[in-house]
């Protein structure tokens, strides 16, 4: 049986979109950012250019948390056997929230605000977050 194995190269470029650029340079700036709709005061994370509720466009970015709370935790071993810990974060008084890593012992309930890379290694992405610690 012969054959013939080859490759076809492709590259795919994806952009975060009007709100998602907004919200990652929040993060850039070390500040998690939700969506306020200016008509039914509904505040979401992510942010998004409409509501969730009433799909008006959304045009004011806010300032979630710095505090959240974990609502939900998942945990794995990693490729190395490194335990690791990720969690659901919702912040008061915003729809939705973030999921990340979990740092130190925080657990469902747990108050947490996002320890960001230094300023200087910053690029934009949800990597500018090394996950989300206990708050004292």
């Amino acid at each position: 049986m012969s054959g013939w194995v080859d490759a076809i190269p492709l590259h795919y470029e994806y952009t975060a979109g009007v709100a998602g650029e907004k919200f990652l340079r929040g993060l850039m700036e070390g500040r998690v950012l939700a969506g306020r709709c200016g008509v039914c005061g509904i505040t979401a994370l992510p942010a998004r250019m409409y509501c969730v509720e009433c799909y008006s466009p959304i045009e004011k970015l806010v300032r979630a948390g710095p505090v959240g709370v974990v609502r939900a935790v998942a945990k794995r071993v990693d490729d190395s056997g490194k335990p690791e810990a990720f969690a659901f974060v919702e912040f008061t008084g915003v729809k939705g929230g973030l999921v990340h890593r979990l740092i130190g012992g925080a657990r469902v309930g747990s108050k947490v605000r996002p320890k960001f890379r230094p300023k200087a290694e910053r690029k934009g992405a949800m990597s500018d977050v090394l996950g989300f610690e206990r708050v004292a």
